[in-house]
């Protein structure tokens, strides 16, 4: 009678077990899969959140004619307002650092960024930010292009371009002009906006755009406006 209790007491078979573990490693996988794109997205936006916040902060630095030390730190204190407050964006080896700052007027490189080792470089305003530029692609485009999410940009950060963004404290308005490494020359922006396009290099729906209005130099996050024909 034990024996026939015993046989009647049927265990998991090898195929059974298998399958479990199978199925365990498909939903283990599936997990993974959707926590790192959640992550992905997430470190996306608060990129994409940061420079947008880094625009906004040099037209409030403007806005409010916020008061900068305009002379070295161990010269006489002189604080005052400078002649721009700026936003500058560019790759510096495998990062992209968008910087704010003060555009100091006796710079050797007005209307510009000049972080040299001059006498009086431009003044930093807090702390840049840098993000990876091999995980992700920033564009300048203007609105006179005929499409501005197919053609070719007016800058390419990735390439080796850089963007400088000025706002005077006087009158608020944006003066937009790049720089083409490759061609040596600057590019105004003259039409009414340019958009600053970020997108992950391996996943081509993370994409969102800067639109900076180039009169107000109002900052927003708009994805698609009309092109100048």
């Amino acid at each position: 009678m034990l024996h026939s209790y015993l046989k009647s007491k049927k265990g998991f078979t090898l195929f059974e077990i298998l399958l479990v573990i199978t199925i365990m490693a498909i939903i283990s996988v599936a997990a993974l899969t959707s926590t790192i794109s959640v992550q992905r997205q997430f470190v996306f936006l608060n990129n994409f959140k940061e420079i947008l916040n880094k625009v906004r902060e040099a037209r409030a630095d403007a806005v409010t004619q916020k008061s900068v030390e305009l002379t070295p730190a161990d010269a006489t204190e002189n604080p005052g307002i400078p002649s721009s407050y700026g936003v500058h964006i560019k790759k510096n080896e495998n990062q992209i650092t968008v910087t704010v700052f003060a555009d100091l007027t006796t710079s050797s490189t007005q209307n510009g960024f000049d972080d040299s080792e001059s006498l009086l470089p431009d003044l930093v305003i807090g702390q840049p930010y840098s993000f990876d530029a091999t995980k992700y692609n920033l564009t300048i485009f203007d609105d006179t292009a005929t499409n501005l999410q197919t053609d070719p940009p007016a800058l390419n950060i990735n390439a080796g371009d850089t963007l400088t963004l000025l706002y005077s404290p006087i009158e608020i308005k944006v003066v937009a002009t790049g720089y083409d490494l490759e061609l040596q020359t600057n590019h105004p922006f003259p039409g009414s906006y340019i958009s600053l396009k970020l997108a992950d290099s391996k996943v081509p729906t993370l994409t969102k755009n800067i639109t900076l209005f180039l009169r107000s130099g109002i900052a927003e996050s708009i994805q698609n406006l009309p092109v100048t024909p």
